[in-house]
Formats: structure tokens, C-alpha cells, sequence
């Protein structure tokens, strides 16, 4: 599991790291030396790792505290984005100290140039430890300030493909990834709305104004996602997840193409004169789609930390898709197939709604991995949940109680019904990621999500 920089359970795993070494033990026999490592955290107490070496041998390895500032004889400090870049082996330390990026608040640079070879030892040594770069949780939404405009590009780890690890073409992330290019591929251009143009004619004004209200809340939403997805994607790209950005591309992708969908299929081609469609953006749904979404997915931006990648995951994933989309497109496909009309719609909805299974499963996937690395994350997620769900189930009850009678036969029930189902069932796929090991969660199948 990765720990997190500066913190206690890190600097252990680094001094483990340090004693089973050979090549530093090699490297560092001439260094004699304590020295002081500082995080320096915005309108917060620095955070200080203490590390007395000698001789190739890491004696002592804790956190530091004010006493060991006045009696080691070498301090070195940096922002989180700084030790980032040195502690992964993209900037030299030594050079860093040259650029001004690393501060050598204390000791000889002419002792620290002599001894290259054992900074570069150790760097490499600590680098083998899965380290997530992030400031405690109290303190992250003000990294932004200090982690603005880097001078270098920030990759967290080695690139993956011409490492030994490689990608695992096994995981989920990947499975997700091969399923996209098999199923994915279809063009909203493709499909034959003549027929659909034909059926709309014969609608009565309950069944378009339905249609209308449901179209309006789906291009809006899919237009939505498509706008606050980047940030979760920026996120897992710092964290140097290959196989999961490369499936985040797809994603973003069909997205996309889900706006296309609407606007090009229903839009221009069936409903032409359908007008401004936000009337239909009810209180519940603006609640959802004009607030929880964006602040959630935007939070990202400045804090990327496990919590906020748990929040904006269960708003995304399980609730707009989980919940909403699902939900949302199982009555939309229910309303024309049952009634066998507008069969363009209804191919499209069949391959938009392929499309978001693997968005979910994503999802279930992401929270999955998240709470496995730190179990007290499952609060979280239910917290979001908990707060979410509620107004998500209003939106789905505003839709039924706009119509004395609702078009085309559905029931509420059926439709509640399915939501409750599948938000239970996934609820309690990621629960139990409370008991798993990242290998379980790694290679699991996530229920029926993946299609």
C-alpha cells in the first residue's frame, strides 16, 4: 500500500528500505552524518523526518521535532512538489539545491557535492517505496499555492511501459480498457432516424413533452460530466496510473459522444423546435448537476488526496451514473422498446448505456482501491452516499410527479425500484473492500458492471 510522504509509516518503510539496501550501504560508507529532511506545509506546522546515517547504515529513522533542528548538522527543505520530483528521482538533489528549488537550510553544499554518489543512493533506495505525495488531509486544499506552475513535468513514478512491471493487462482498469475498443466504437452519425422522425409526428403532446423532459436532463448531464471529468483524470494521471488513465480516455471520450448523441440524433434530426430544455432542470436536478457535481469533481484541482477522489467518485460514478444515468436511460429505453417506437433512440440508448456500465464498474473499481489502502475512506464514501442518494431519489420522484398520468405505462416503482437494487448492490461491493487485499480488488470482476 503507498504511504504517504513525511508521515511516520513512510519514513519506517524508507528506513527499511535503507538497511536491506546493499547499494546504498556501498554507496553511503564515507557519509557520517544526521540530517533533517523538512516538508514545508502552507499555514501549517513543517512537517520534519530525522535520519541518522552513518556509514552506510541507517541507525535511527523517525519524525523530527524542534530539538533535532538545533543539533543536526544538515537540514534540507522543499515543498511537497520539490520532494516529489527529488525523492522520485526526476530532479538530482544536488542540482535541485543549485536551482534553489531544495534549501539547504543547514550544512556544507561543497560535503553534500563530495558525497553525490550517496545522495543519489539514497534517493533511489526511498524511491522504491510507494509514496503518495500529499499533504495531510486537515492542510491539502492549500497545496495549490505552493505546487503552482511546476518548472518540471511531475511524474510519480518511472514510466510503466519499459519498466519490469509493465501493465497488467489482468486488472480492471485494463479489462475496462479492452472492452472500451471492442464495444465502444460506434458514431451517433451512424444511426437511421427516419423512422424515429415518423413516430415523433404521431405522439401525443404527454409522450413528447416526457421524451423532451428526459432529453433535456440527459444531454445537460452528459454535457456535464463530459465538462468535470478532467480533473479526476489529472488526478490519476499524477499518481502515474497508466492503465487507468488509459481507460479515463475512453471514458471522457464517450462522454462526449453521448452529447453528440442527443444533440445530433434527437435534437437536430427528430425534435428540431424543441426549444430551451433547462425548463426541465428541476430543483433536485440543479441541486445535483449545478452544485454537488461540479464542487465535488472541481475539488480535485486543489486537493488530491484520497478523500476527495472517494467524494468525487461516489458523486460521479455511483450516484449521476449509477443512479441517475441508469436509472434514467432503463425508463427511456423502457418507454420506446415497450411501445415499439423510435427505434434509433432506442440503438443508441442500447450502446450509450454499454458505454456507462464500464463507467460504473470504473467507479466500483476506484472506490474499491481507495478504501483498501485506507479502510477509514469507507466512512467517507458512505457519508457521500448517505448525503447524495436523498436527492438523487427526489429527482427520479420529480420526474413521475410532473404527469397526472405517466406516459407510455411506467410506474415509479419499477424505476425506484431498480435504483435502490443496483445503488445497494454496489454499496455493498465496495463495503467489502474493507477485507480485501489490493490484489483481490486488482483483479476482481465488479458484479455484472462489467458488460
Amino acid at each position: 500500500m503507498p504511504y504517504r510522504a513525511f508521515s511516520q509509516e513512510w519514513v519506517t518503510a524508507c528506513a527499511n528500505c535503507l538497511r536491506d539496501s546493499d547499494s546504498y550501504r556501498l554507496a553511503g560508507e564515507h557519509w557520517h552524518w544526521p540530517l533533517l529532511l523538512v516538508l514545508v506545509v502552507p499555514d501549517a506546522p513543517d512537517q520534519l523526518i530525522y535520519l541518522d546515517l552513518q556509514y552506510g547504515q541507517c541507525r535511527e529513522a523517525r519524525l523530527g521535532n524542534a530539538t533535532d533542528i538545533a543539533h543536526v548538522p544538515f537540514i534540507l527543505e522543499a515543498s511537497l512538489t520539490t520532494w516529489q520530483h527529488v525523492l522520485t528521482g526526476q530532479v538530482d538533489p544536488i542540482v535541485a539545491i543549485m536551482r534553489r528549488q531544495l534549501l539547504l537550510k543547514k550544512g556544507s553544499l561543497t560535503t553534500l557535492a563530495m558525497h553525490a554518489s550517496a545522495a543519489k543512493a539514497l534517493i533511489a533506495t526511498v524511491a522504491s517505496v510507494d509514496t503518495l505525495f500529499v499533504l495531510p488531509s486537515a492542510h491539502i486544499a492549500t497545496t495549490v499555492s505552493h505546487v503552482a506552475a511546476p518548472t518540471t513535468p511531475a511524474l510519480t513514478i518511472p514510466f510503466v511501459t519499459t519498466s519490469h512491471k509493465g501493465l497488467d493487462y489482468d486488472s480492471v482498469p485494463m479489462r475496462l480498457w479492452r472492452k472500451a475498443k471492442r464495444f465502444g466504437i460506434w458514431n451517433p452519425e451512424d444511426i437511421d432516424f427516419a423512422r424515429d422522425r415518423t413516430d415523433w409526428q404521431g405522439l401525443d403532446a404527454e409522450q413528447r413533452d416526457l421524451l423532451l423532459r428526459l432529453t433535456g436532463m440527459f444531454v445537460a448531464g452528459e454535457e456535464s460530466v463530459t465538462l468535470e471529468l478532467l480533473p479526476l483524470i489529472s488526478t490519476i494521471a499524477r499518481e502515474g496510473r497508466l492503465d487507468e488513465e488509459m481507460f479515463l480516455t475512453t471514458f471522457l471520450w464517450e462522454e462526449a459522444k453521448h452529447v453528440d448523441f442527443f444533440a445530433h440524433g434527437f435534437l437536430r434530426q427528430i425534435a428540431p423546435d424543441a426549444g430551451d430544455l433547462t425548463r426541465y432542470h428541476s430543483p433536485a436536478y440543479k441541486r445535483m448537476f449545478y452544485d454537488a457535481l461540479p464542487h465535488a469533481m472541481q475539488a480535485l484541482t486543489v486537493d488530491h488526496s484520497p478523500v476527495a477522489q472517494i467524494r468525487a467518485s461516489v458523486t460521479y460514478n455511483m450516484i449521476v451514473e449509477g443512479v441517475l444515468a441508469e436509472t434514467g436511460y432503463e425508463a427511456y429505453f423502457a418507454a420506446l422498446s415497450r411501445n415499439n417506437l423510435l427505434p434509433g433512440l432506442c440503438h443508441g440508448i442500447t450502446l450509450l448505456k454499454r458505454d456507462e456500465s464500464r463507467h460504473i464498474a470504473y467507479g466500483v473499481f476506484l472506490l474499491s482501491r481507495l478504501i483498501v489502502a485506507d479502510r477509514s475512506l469507507w466512512a467517507v464514501a458512505e457519508a457521500q452516499m448517505n448525503a447524495l442518494f436523498p436527492i438523487a431519489m427526489e429527482l427520479i420522484s420529480e420526474i413521475f410527479t410532473a404527469y397526472d398520468v405517466m406516459p407510455f405505462g411506467l410506474h415509479l416503482d419499477e424505476f425506484a425500484n431498480i435504483a435502490i437494487t443496483n445503488f445497494s448492490r454496489r454499496m455493498r461491493h465496495i463495503e467489502k473492500a474493507q477485507f480485501q487485499s489490493l490484489h483481490e480488488v486488482l483483479q476482481q470482476t465488479p458484479d455484472d458492471d462489467l458488460p
